[in-house]
């Protein structure tokens, strides 16, 4: 095999095919799967999407092993091809969950994530409402960046293309931890949300980023993650959310631009998060 290379193991699906591919690739997904969609004989078989990922220190490695694990079921009886197989992608899945943990970038980060129940809650929920899970593929122009190193500490930062569309701080002892969601300005016609966020020395502003929508609000409050918990089960904030980050999303996949933080963006977290959703 060859040289070690930090990098991606995927697994495709497509509602043409009862076929999945799986593979593995240096760069995003986002990229690869752009190039998938444009060749034969996968672009026959498509459009092909996400169905399941993990970034890994040695992903030729990893490629090898799942293909060779899987080669009985592997497809002969189309030619060019040597990463088509005849496979549920459940059954797939269940070997990247029991890849090395050694091998999996950022594994510290992420088990860190779930340690903390209310944290993880808080992401499940938001995740939820955005809908970001419906977006796999294009993770790169959006992205999700865990405990990253910035200034006071944050639990998380998530961007859509070039603008932050949501962070939580660590805290510090004498201040409470800052939340932040962008969302559609429709909220302000929900008196209570005002008061609440006013309540919890909150602010609201419009157009909080040149590059955001003209539509966009950033919401920001203090507080633990109960609080936070608490501000997601008002009435208003899920529909807001939906109406500006679908619409972001939307306008970035038409681009097919990579974010300007796309390197930061933790794929991992992703697809451990994914996995919590489809529990629920």
């Amino acid at each position: 095999m060859a040289e070690s290379k930090e990098g991606f193991v995927y697994i495709l699906v497509s509602h043409k095919t009862k076929y999945i591919k799986i593979g593995g690739t240096d760069y995003p997904p986002l990229k690869r799967i752009k190039e998938i969609n444009l060749t034969e004989p996968y672009k026959s078989l498509g459009p092909w999407t996400l169905g399941d990922f993990r970034q890994v220190n040695d992903w030729r490695k990893i490629e090898y092993n799942l293909h060779y694990t899987f080669r009985s079921k592997r497809v002969e009886t189309i030619e060019n091809q040597k990463e088509l197989f005849e496979l549920a992608l459940h059954e797939a899945s269940s070997k990247l969950n029991e890849i090395d943990p050694f091998e999996i970038i950022n594994k510290p980060k992420v088990d860190r994530m779930f340690q903390d129940e209310q944290f993880c809650q808080y992401l499940i929920k938001l995740f939820k409402f955005a809908g970001l899970m419906n977006w796999l593929d294009i993770q790169g122009a959006w992205t999700f960046v865990l405990f990253p190193r910035t200034n006071g500490g944050r639990y998380f930062t998530i961007n859509i293309g070039p603008h932050e569309v949501g962070f939580s701080t660590l805290g510090k002892k004498s201040q409470k931890p800052v939340h932040m969601i962008l969302m559609d300005k429709l909220i302000l016609d929900f008196n209570d949300i005002k008061n609440w966020i006013k309540n919890h020395n909150g602010s609201i502003k419009e157009d909080a980023y040149e590059t955001a929508l003209p539509r966009s609000v950033s919401i920001t409050f203090e507080g633990d993650l109960n609080i936070v918990l608490e501000f997601m089960s008002l009435e208003g904030i899920r529909r807001a959310i939906i109406a500006y980050w679908t619409e972001s999303l939307i306008i970035l996949k038409e681009k097919g631009v990579l974010s300007p933080y796309a390197k930061y963006h933790n794929y991992n977290a992703i697809a451990e998060l994914n996995k919590k959703l489809l529990e629920i």
